[in-house]
């Protein structure tokens, strides 16, 4: 509210109702003349608001169930095999051995003998040695010669035709001549003729035969004795083995009379030995694998919703095919209103008070009542145009009420004036 506004406005009405006053009462005495102004004005105390209202949607939830179905894995058991003791013969044979007691030299003197010879008398030894002629090679030249090169095989031709065309009897072409010289023949030339000459191969000679080398007679001066063999005796058996053949003796060696052969194999011998105990495998466990080979470890097992036949079951499971849903329908969606509340005003009420002082002499004016005597017909004028100050809203409308009122009374008092100065 624009109490300083109201307060002007109020204060211009009482003026002019002052004057009014005043000019009323010519000749009176001196008195207090108040005047009281209520001024009503209407002021704003909230302005204009919007709020949107909201409705929520109405809905409902559609319940669906899961849909599953049950599947299992089956297993069988497979009895263990029954295995028979491995055996395996086994044979060692009896080694023998015996001493030698080597024998003793003979103790032996020499003779010496010279050769027994004869003479033989050899005519000299020869052979015909048959020589071939002794010839020499000579190159003659005979006539010009040409080289000629065929450009696609390489061949090269001798011919006597410095510009021959390139055809022969193939038809070849393609032949260039790239060189040109003297053509030769060699020549055989006898140096000397072929002859016989009879060849010494050994002089002729005596020789002296030998009948008889010269020798050296070894005579006994004392006999030797004989080696000593003793008895074969049982030593030793050979490890068991399981090759029935008899084995090589240790000393690879063999005869009677022979001094290296100091032991020899004998009898065999044979048993059999358990080497692996009789036993059952284990039973097995076989798990059911569709369109496969059994499998013995559960994790590979198939689920299946069959039972196959001749297999017992190991456990089953609920598998979901589709899980439970809830579906939320919207029978009718959100809404929205926008609610304008309008601006809210307050009256206000401002009241003022305005005296002045009256004569009773119609005669004596102060200055002060003819100024307000002068001012009249400019209030009156104002509150008619509304040129009042305004305040808006209300107070405007309130003020160019008073301002007439102010005229009217205004008006009032200068007519009387008049009237009395006339």
């Amino acid at each position: 509210m624009n109490m300083h506004s109201s307060t002007k406005i109020g204060l211009a009405a009482v003026a002019v109702a002052g004057v009014a006053t005043v000019a009323a009462a010519p000749g009176a005495q001196a008195a207090q003349d108040c005047k009281t102004t209520t001024v009503t004005s209407q002021v704003k105390v909230a302005d204009e608001k919007k709020t949107t209202e909201v409705t929520p949607a109405v809905t409902h939830v559609e319940h669906t169930d899961a849909v599953s179905h049950e599947e299992s894995r089956f297993s069988t058991v497979v009895e263990g095999a029954s295995h028979e003791a491995v055996t395996e013969d086994q044979f060692r044979n009896s080694v023998y051995t015996r001493d030698y007691t080597p024998g003793t030299a003979a103790v032996t003197g020499t003779i010496e003998h010279p050769a027994e010879t004869h003479t033989v008398e050899h005519p000299a030894e020869t052979h015909v040695v048959h020589h071939e002629a002794v010839t020499h090679e000579e190159t003659r030249v005979t006539d010009r010669g040409y080289a000629y090169r065929q450009k696609q095989t390489g061949k090269i031709r001798y011919l006597d035709t410095p510009n021959w065309n390139g055809e022969d009897e193939h038809g070849d072409l393609g032949w260039v001549r790239f060189a040109g010289g003297d053509l030769t023949e060699t020549v055989t030339v006898v140096d000397q003729e072929a002859w016989d000459e009879t060849v010494v191969d050994k002089e002729a000679w005596t020789e002296t035969v030998v009948d008889k080398e010269a020798w050296t007679e070894t005579i006994v001066v004392e006999e030797a004795t004989p080696a000593v063999f003793g008895p074969w005796q049982w030593d030793h058996f050979t490890t068991w083995t399981t090759t029935s053949g008899t084995p090589a003796d240790a000393d690879g060696q063999d005869g009677e009379d022979n001094p290296l052969n100091l032991s020899q194999i004998g009898e065999q011998y044979e048993q059999t030995v358990i080497t692996k105990e009789a036993y059952t495998d284990p039973d097995v466990t076989l798990y059911f694998v569709e369109d496969g080979e059994p499998t013995t470890n559960l994790a590979d097992a198939s689920w299946t919703a069959d039972e196959p036949d001749g297999w017992d079951l190991v456990d089953t499971r609920t598998v979901e095919d589709s899980p439970a849903s809830d579906v939320t329908v919207v029978d009718s969606p959100a809404s929205s209103v926008t609610v304008v509340i309008p601006a809210a005003y307050e009256t206000k009420t401002n009241k003022s008070e305005k005296c002045a002082a009256v004569v009773k002499d119609a005669s004596t004016k102060t200055a002060s009542t003819k100024a307000a005597a002068s001012e009249v017909p400019n209030r009156i004028d104002a509150g008619l145009a509304g040129s009042l100050p305004s305040t808006g809203g209300p107070n405007g409308v309130l003020l160019a009420v008073g301002g007439l009122l102010a005229g009217i009374g205004g008006t009032g008092a200068f007519l009387a004036r008049r009237r009395k100065n006339a």
